[in-house]
């Protein structure tokens, strides 16, 4: 087969990374040919990954009004015609491009499927109105993509089956970032103060929908309930983040700002329990790399974490401070539990997809539906 890899709507975020590791797999499969059209941010990934059976092109698909309303795009369309593709994967949409071969495109745009999440429920009347037109485009992108999509969790993908009944859908995980396996990339220039307590460990950017605030009304629960309880939150966020605290507050949060992903796995050797509060994803890398560093997991009580992390982790009411501050309190007291947590999260992570499998079982979705 003849297939184009379309990473060239790709800006910021997790995806970028996924298409590094998928593009790097794709010499292995010598009977197919790929020409791998890669967004200014990969230029690095496409100057390693050229080889016999692999084409790099860089280009950036522009967001025209053009594009969005026709789904054609001249420079895509001419790869396709010319290299005469016959399969194009998206490695995440929305596609404002439509290819006219066989399209396999993958979803993470959560807030499309998960709009029961108590994220909503907590915005403003204005904010909920942006946020369902916003939604009404992405759905029609991804209702015009193709007949075939993925995603990295089988709880959004029975959502989205929901969504799009006519088309297929398929799970394809993603796990923790590679840098987790090699040891020598580590760095370990971030060292936390001694602490003889608690360490949580959070690292994450301040999207909205990570909810990292709870934490305030939490310290403040626990404080006048637990007043002895020794625990700090270690954030990967900006002093100002949360706004004005307390001294309660300021005593048991660690403010690190932005780390790069070579210093995270010396941050978990310092911690003893990863949280997320998230209210609103399609996959975490935070998870994997909890269970591939041996922590225990707390975090939210909803169904996409629950089928990511199944028996390792420790649930609480998403946006109840109080239930948080008694799960704190029981993880804190509780090293048989935390030690099982451990457990399961190592049969768990057996579960994800290997960077390797990840990749094979694309392009055999690919081979399958073409």
């Amino acid at each position: 087969m003849r297939i184009l890899i379309n990473a060239s709507n790709l800006k910021v975020g997790g995806g970028l990374q996924v298409a590094d590791s998928v593009c790097r797999e794709l010499h292995k499969y010598p009977q197919h040919q790929f020409v791998a059209v890669l967004a200014p941010e990969l230029k690095q990934c496409g100057e390693e990954i050229a080889a016999a059976n692999v084409e790099v092109v860089n280009y950036l698909c522009p967001v025209s009004a053009k594009v969005m309303l026709t789904g054609r795009d001249a420079t895509l369309d001419a790869l396709v015609e010319s290299r005469k593709i016959d399969a194009v994967l998206t490695i995440f949409g929305p596609s404002r491009w439509q290819p006219r071969v066989t399209h396999l495109c993958g979803f993470a745009r959560a807030q499309l499927v998960l709009q029961d999440s108590p994220y909503y429920t907590r915005m403003g009347f204005a904010e909920r109105l942006k946020t369902k037109a916003i939604l009404r485009v992405y759905k029609h992108f991804f209702d015009k993509s193709g007949d075939n999509l993925y995603t990295e969790n089988e709880f959004i993908s029975e959502r989205l089956r929901r969504l799009f009944p006519k088309k297929q859908v398929f799970t394809v995980t993603n796990n923790y970032n590679q840098v987790f396996d090699q040891r020598e990339r580590w760095q370990t220039d971030i060292n936390l103060p001694t602490f003889d307590g608690l360490t949580l460990l959070t690292v994450t950017a301040n999207y909205p929908h990570k909810n990292v605030g709870i934490i305030l009304p939490a310290i403040d629960y626990l404080a006048k309930t637990h007043p002895d309880a020794a625990y700090r939150f270690v954030l990967t966020l900006p002093p100002d983040c949360l706004g004005e605290l307390t001294e309660e507050q300021r005593r048991h949060i660690v403010f690190l700002g932005p780390v790069a992903i070579e210093q995270v796995p010396h941050l978990y050797e310092q911690s003893d329990v990863m949280f997320l509060p998230t209210l609103l994803e399609c996959f975490s890398a935070s998870y994997a790399e909890a269970m591939k560093m041996g922590r225990p997991i707390l975090t939210t009580d909803l169904g996409f974490a629950r089928s990511l992390c199944g028996d390792a982790a420790l649930y609480y009411s998403p946006v109840d401070a109080e239930d948080l501050g008694e799960k704190i309190v029981r993880i804190a007291g509780n090293a048989a539990l935390r030690q099982d947590l451990i457990e399961k999260g190592k049969e768990q992570l057996q579960k994800y997809d290997t960077f390797a499998e990840r990749a094979r079982k694309l392009i055999e979705i690919l081979e399958k539906i073409k």
